[in-house]
């Protein structure tokens, strides 16, 4: 049954690859691989609030393999399946495969892989050489001494730990975590646990280079408000796409299960203890990265959702361990609960997803498609919604960045038409008379510009779509027309991938003919 979960989601993974349209955070990627040299991707991707590792590769990739969506969604894929490859392939010599396989299909069924296995972000490689990172050190606790297979095991972790850091903020928690974790199971594995600081220390000091003389901490402290509210629905939203209900509680039951045993070992030579001791320091793994991330946040705004999910390979990494140890142990029970797990799984995936990957990713592909529909409106401004909670800054330079921005996300896909997008600012949801392109939608509801479209939107989350179309129709009524002329076209696309979570975020506001 793992086997097949597997094999399903895998199915899916490959099924899915074009159903969806770059969303934004793809888009922002995509712009990156198109720049014509690689200097002129890295001068804009140091900018970004990660490390330009995955963009790197992704301007040779699309390069070989393409730049629509199945192939450039390929590269991250390749990760993907490298991650499950790992969880297979690379834990301790001895480990059974049934457990290698409940923890595989616990990956492959996990909301964190429905939204980042063929995602363009650097997700799926970060976990994958996180993996590889965890397993190698795995190796190496186990190992009876330092000399032979252990010093490859050994580099192979100082090496993965420092690139999985170069990839990820919070690449860097997890891979001080798994040194911290080394030297608590080993000892006398500090030197090794120390080259990995380094390399991690290292590519944290390129990292806070690239921040301090690029970033522009002004936008991250809107984006990541440090908020009570804000990061405990980040926390809470991250650590639960580790896995689904049933197999988090299996997950949660080896944990218990581990310290129980870990207990009834206190008189056994360490050495001994050292793998099982290894495996619950990165089944903690999770939380450790979200608390460390929590902490500097405080300090430097840097956390959402996404965040906490870096850490969960490690989690997943230390319950292959621990899920053995306690087949051992226990072996009728295991089976039970892992059997029980995989069944609750199957059932639960089974009511929701459909055998065809539904959209689950804005779908600014139908929305180029629609504006291009609009003859009358080629070549001409497209106002773009941008909600504030305060007096925005309307300075030159920070309408030409808005501009850019804009242009580079509603743009993507227009090849064939254009069209100039520019802010219509509105606050807490609600038309503002002083700030609105007044000019521009006086002449097109009065006629005398004859593209009907009044504005565009993309992801006012914080308001109902009703709000948003009520605030449009005061609009045009400020401006002396008819609110029922309204056309509103949405481009909705399901959350999670879930036929019944229906998401309206992404939508163009027009006129009818009077």
């Amino acid at each position: 049954m793992a086997g097949g979960l597997v094999l399903w989601a895998i199915w899916r993974l490959f099924a899915g690859l074009s159903v969806s349209s770059f969303w934004q955070d793809e888009i922002f990627s995509m712009r990156l691989a198109e720049q014509p040299t690689f200097t002129a991707m890295l001068a804009r991707a140091v900018q970004d609030t990660h490390p330009p590792t995955f963009y790197s590769l992704l301007w040779g990739w699309v390069r070989m393999a393409g730049f629509d969506e199945p192939s450039a969604r390929l590269l991250s894929v390749a990760f993907s399946l490298g991650l499950i490859a790992a969880v297979l392939v690379l834990p301790r010599p001895g480990t059974r495969l049934r457990p290698r396989l409940l923890v595989a299909a616990l990956v492959a069924s996990s909301p964190f892989w429905g939204e980042h296995a063929a995602e363009i972000r650097s997700y799926a490689m970060v976990s994958f050489v996180l993996a590889v990172a965890a397993l190698a050190s795995s190796r190496v606790a186990a190992a009876t001494s330092a000399a032979g297979p252990a010093s490859v095991w050994g580099g192979m972790f100082v090496a993965a730990a420092t690139l999985a850091s170069a990839t990820h903020l919070f690449a860097l928690y997890a891979s001080c975590w798994m040194c911290v974790a080394l030297v608590l199971a080993r000892p006398e594995a500090w030197r090794l646990a120390l080259a990995g600081l380094a390399g991690t220390a290292l590519a944290g000091m390129a990292y806070a280079a690239q921040i301090l003389l690029f970033h522009d901490f002004g936008v991250s402290a809107k984006i990541f408000a440090p908020s009570v509210r804000f990061l405990a629905a980040s926390v809470q939203n991250g650590l639960r796409t580790g896995g689904t209900p049933a197999m988090l509680a299996l997950a949660a039951t080896c944990l218990l299960g581990g310290a129980i045993v870990l207990i009834g070992k206190r008189k056994t030579p360490r050495q001994e203890k050292a793998p099982l001791l290894h495996d619950l320091a990165l089944l903690c793994g999770p939380v450790i990265v979200t608390l460390a991330g929590l902490i500097v946040t405080l300090v430097v705004p840097s956390m959402n959702y996404r965040g906490p999910q870096v850490g969960l390979v490690l989690g997943w990494c230390g319950l292959i361990g621990l899920l053995d140890s306690l087949s051992r142990r226990w072996p009728t029970l295991t089976t039970i609960a892992g059997l029980a797990a995989l069944l609750v799984t199957a059932l639960e995936l089974a009511t929701w997803q459909r055998p065809t990957p539904l959209p689950s990713k804005q779908d600014f592909r139908s929305l180029a498609r629609h504006l291009a529909s609009f003859s009358a409106c080629r070549n001409t401004v497209v106002p773009v919604l941008r909600n504030v909670e305060e007096v925005p800054d309307f300075s030159p330079a920070k309408e030409i960045g808005l501009r850019q921005h804009m242009q580079d996300r509603f743009g993507y896909y227009e090849r064939a038409t254009w069209h100039d997008y520019r802010p219509f600012v509105i606050m807490h949801g609600a038309y503002v008379h002083a700030w609105a392109p007044r000019d521009l939608l006086a002449a097109r509801i009065a006629g005398t510009d004859p593209c009907p479209v009044l504005a565009v939107v993309a992801d006012i989350r914080s308001y109902r779509p009703e709000a948003i179309e009520k605030t449009m129709r005061v609009a045009i009524s400020a401006n002396g027309g008819d609110p029922s002329r309204l056309t509103v076209r949405w481009f909705p696309h399901h959350g999670g991938g879930r036929p019944g979570r229906i998401v309206r975020q992404l939508a163009v506001f027009s006129l009818s003919s009077p």
